[in-house]
């Protein structure tokens, strides 16, 4: 929990208790996961936190580079971020997200975002 405290507060966020927990939430799932479904981790544990205090937290974080929201199958989904800069490989298929740390600029334009199919997807 220290951690997620330092992490926040360096970004210029307080570290509040539920905040610490969505980034926990984030954390543990190694895909992309929708607010709607943090929301749902989060009470099923417990936690006593509102959906639009889920959307904030994840507004708030996205803002400030922590997290990166995508799209996957119509729906927003947030996924925890490297501190360094980088881009993203998306599978268009199972929503697997891979951090590149190169920069490939092309034309003028650096990538963001990549969208393909995964290895395993191909297969």
């Amino acid at each position: 929990m220290a951690r997620w405290t330092a992490i926040l507060e360096a970004a210029g966020i307080r570290a509040t208790t539920q905040r610490l927990r969505v980034l926990e939430v984030l954390a543990a799932h190694p895909l992309p996961i929708s607010a709607q479904r943090i929301h749902t981790v989060l009470q099923d544990s417990g936690e006593n936190v509102g959906l639009t205090t889920v959307y904030r937290t994840l507004s708030s974080m996205t803002e400030v580079g922590l997290i990166h929201a995508f799209t996957h199958a119509g729906e927003s989904v947030y996924r925890l971020c490297g501190p360094a800069r980088h881009h993203h490989l998306v599978c268009r298929v199972c929503g697997l997200v891979t951090e590149r740390q190169e920069e490939d600029v092309v034309g003028g334009f650096r990538a963001e975002e990549v969208y393909g199919v995964c290895a395993a997807c191909e297969r």
